[in-house]
């Protein structure tokens, strides 16, 4: 059954666009010979890859689903697909394309342990052309595959409003997807603890205890977001004193050293 949403999809992807695997798809930026950026894969239970990829052309294996026979193609500029083909090699997780004649379309049908319903974002902007039809461009930063079971794509973002605090200093959270709209009722993960966002996409949390907390929110409907690390130190005596004190001591020091001065001055 899976399959076959899979290839509606592809009916999908051919109706609204006009771009092929061997039409390079235009866009408004500067094409890349090169292109090295982030290209995060995000599978149903976990991350598969987070990290730096640098491609240019790509030769990959695909599966024609007609004759079920594998051949060797290729693609002569930077791709989301050219990156997924890229990541596997250094990762070493598997990956299946599948390519369908009728249409001269490919899908990636299988990351990892992950099959079908994986959709793509280019800087959290959904194209509407294939992961093998979209030539990145200089301007673009951020590839994100998500494993999601749904028709309608969407992703989650989370942001933090600082990234080092002291104990029991209090952090926000914000939670958002790929529109920029705050997500209302996401559960946010803080190392082993979980909290839930407000009607404004916010939560407000406690870090007690020194070290390093990763923060990321997944939701029903939404691809998991990025980890964020927050770090949390040991309180300054020194620095946490009342500034006042300070102050004040300065000030003594000021008049001890100017009686001093005169002083010096009346004995000479």
């Amino acid at each position: 059954m899976k399959k076959i949403y899979s290839i509606i999809a592809i009916v999908l992807i051919c109706a609204i666009s006009t771009s092929s695997p061997g039409q390079q798809h235009n866009t408004s930026g500067s094409m890349a010979s090169e292109w090295s950026g982030l290209l995060r894969i995000e599978g149903k239970e976990n991350t598969i890859w987070n990290g730096i990829v640098t491609i240019t052309d790509t030769y990959f294996d695909a599966r024609n689903v007609e004759t079920n026979e594998t051949k060797n193609y290729y693609i002569p500029y930077p791709t989301p697909l050219s990156a997924v083909v890229e990541a596997a090699t250094v990762g070493g997780f598997s990956y299946i394309i599948d390519y369908y004649p009728s249409f001269d379309a490919f899908l990636v049908s299988k990351i990892d342990d992950d099959s079908d319903w994986w959709h793509f974002w280019v800087d959290y902007e959904l194209p509407m052309v294939g992961a093998n039809a979209y030539e990145l461009t200089k301007e673009d930063n951020e590839i994100v595959f998500g494993y999601l079971e749904s028709w309608y794509a969407h992703a989650l973002i989370v942001e933090v409003d600082k990234s080092e605090v002291k104990k029991d200093e209090i952090i926000t959270v914000n939670v958002l997807d790929e529109t920029n709209t705050s997500v209302c009722g996401a559960t946010v993960y803080v190392n082993s603890e979980t909290y839930t966002t407000d009607t404004n996409g916010k939560a407000r949390i406690t870090l007690s205890n020194k070290g390093k907390y990763s923060i990321y929110s997944e939701m029903d409907g939404f691809v998991r977001s990025d980890k964020v690390s927050v770090q949390v130190k040991k309180k300054s005596l020194i620095r946490d004193l009342d500034t006042s004190i300070f102050n004040n001591l300065f000030e003594q020091i000021l008049k001890i050293t100017k009686n001093l001065t005169i002083y010096k001055i009346l004995i000479q």
